[in-house]
């Protein structure tokens, strides 16, 4: 018997959840006379598996209610059970995991747990304190299939055996932020008394971050906002505009055009780039608002990204009238202010991956904007859509000479200063002129303080002649 079903009266509910790294379904304790029974559901933790795991919730609670998960002989029905997978598209391996009492209703000593189960705890905890895009796509999907990789692939739960593999197959800078979090992970399992000792103590200390030189592709596609302003993560401003030339002139790659100048000139991650809306454009304040995100494989917005995740910022880009970015917005036929600003052929909003697809292009298949001009010797390495960011920033801080914090207050990126003083810092970035050159903008900002400062003289003398010409006439 795989676990009889009580005949008790129909208490409790069916959960689905995720446990020990996946989603399994959880019948009542009260439905079976030996232990709660938990089985696999075979739903992927993807966009939308709550709805998926919510419609399949409703549907065991009424064939157990019913009573037709009993195979007739008090048993638990597994072939029913897999039935209804099928019928929902969804296939498991199905094994039994109970919790077994003894015969003095006390728990016998549970077992060490498993790398996944640890981490399954560990997300479950971090699950409110995480955003969600971080903890649905990062935690508890690529994470996941990591260590599922590396377990299966090393058939063993040795900490050593797993990190030197991930180190070897998968992207490294993943690889050191995923040791850390297991560290952490098996931390909390120590305090809560889950396991005695932590095997990923320590080792992603040992694992060195790359430059972008020696990276594959697939390393680099990872980057985040780390060494923004390392030069070897960065095209030239003349590689910029060969870039720029190229798809302006490529009918197949054409409609890209506007976005990627659009994140050239603004520094924009692509998440914010596909959330730009009309409303965000200001043309009388001649200032565009850097204010949400967009997760293409959630289909949700979220608040803007900052240096520190407690703080939501909108950022004020400036927009001087007839400069390039001006010029780009209108270029393109305004819409409605809740519409986003740049739309795929289709007229829907623009996929991160499609987007990445037209830049690197795809194997055996279509070639690349980039590939492309690097075969034609116009480009000499590989960066990612997202380094348009790296781009915009170190054009403006060593060919430009901008002083970092004022980048800083159009982009989001290095140590966030305190409220107060950042509002100082917008203030004064919202009056400069990206598309200038430092020390040019300097130069005529000091020509219109000179001229500032001859108005208010002239003011001044004719004001003391309007005075004189008042008393001349009451001299009179």
């Amino acid at each position: 018997m795989v676990g009889n079903i009580s005949n008790k009266a129909k208490k409790g509910q069916v959960s689905i959840r995720l446990d020990s790294g996946s989603v399994k379904a959880c019948f009542p304790r009260s439905y079976c006379n030996k232990g709660q029974i938990k089985l696999a559901t075979g739903i992927s933790l993807v966009n939308g598996w709550e709805s998926k795991a919510s419609q399949l919730q409703r549907r065991l609670q009424i064939e157990l209610e019913d009573g037709k998960l009993d195979d007739g002989q008090g048993n638990f029905d597994l072939g029913r059970y897999q039935d209804i997978l099928r019928e929902y598209g969804l296939q498991a391996k199905l094994r039994i995991s109970r919790e077994v009492t003894t015969s003095d209703s006390q728990l016998p000593p549970k077992p060490e747990l498993s790398i996944l189960e640890v981490w399954g705890m560990y997300c479950d905890y971090r699950k409110h304190d995480l955003k969600e895009t971080t903890y649905r796509l990062t935690f508890c999907t690529y994470y996941v299939n990591y260590l599922e990789s590396a377990i299966k692939a090393t058939k063993s739960q040795d900490a050593i055996k797993i990190r030197n593999w991930l180190i070897e197959n998968r992207s490294v800078i993943h690889v050191k932020n995923l040791m850390s979090q297991l560290s952490k992970a098996y931390q909390l399992a120590i305090k809560n008394k889950s396991v005695t000792h932590n095997p990923f103590d320590g080792l992603g200390d040992e694992i060195k971050v790359r430059g972008s030189q020696g990276k594959t592709r697939e390393e680099i596609e990872i980057e985040t906002d780390d060494d923004l302003l390392d030069k070897s993560k960065a095209y030239t401003w003349d590689e910029v505009e060969a870039i720029l030339k190229y798809i302006k002139n490529y009918p197949a790659k054409s409609h890209w055009y506007e976005p990627i100048k659009f994140k050239f000139l603004t520094g924009c991650r692509t998440g914010e780039l596909t959330a730009f809306m009309w409303c965000d454009v200001l043309w009388s304040k001649e200032q565009i608002l850097i204010r949400r995100t967009y997760s293409s494989r959630l289909r949700r917005f979220y608040p803007t990204k900052t240096a520190r995740g407690d703080q939501e910022l909108i950022r004020i880009f400036p927009m001087p009238k007839d400069g390039e970015l001006w010029s780009l917005l209108k270029s393109i036929p305004q819409g409605e202010p809740n519409e986003v600003v740049f739309k795929s052929k289709g007229g829907k909003i623009i996929s991160d991956v499609t987007l990445s697809r037209s830049w690197k292009g795809r194997e055996g298949q279509n070639r690349g904007i980039i590939p492309a001009l690097i075969e034609q010797g116009k480009l000499f390495k590989y960066l990612p859509p997202y380094n348009t960011r790296h781009t915009f920033i170190t054009h403006q801080i060593f060919d430009l000479g901008r002083d970092e914090k004022i980048v800083n207050a159009w982009c989001g990126h290095g140590e966030m200063v305190s409220q107060k003083h950042y509002q100082d810092i917008v203030d004064r970035a919202t009056q400069i002129n990206p598309e200038l050159p430092a020390n040019q903008q300097a130069q005529q900002q000091s020509e219109i303080d000179l001229l500032k400062q001859q108005n208010r003289l002239q003011q001044k003398q004719m004001e003391e002649m309007k005075k004189m010409i008042e008393e001349l006439t009451r001299g009179k």
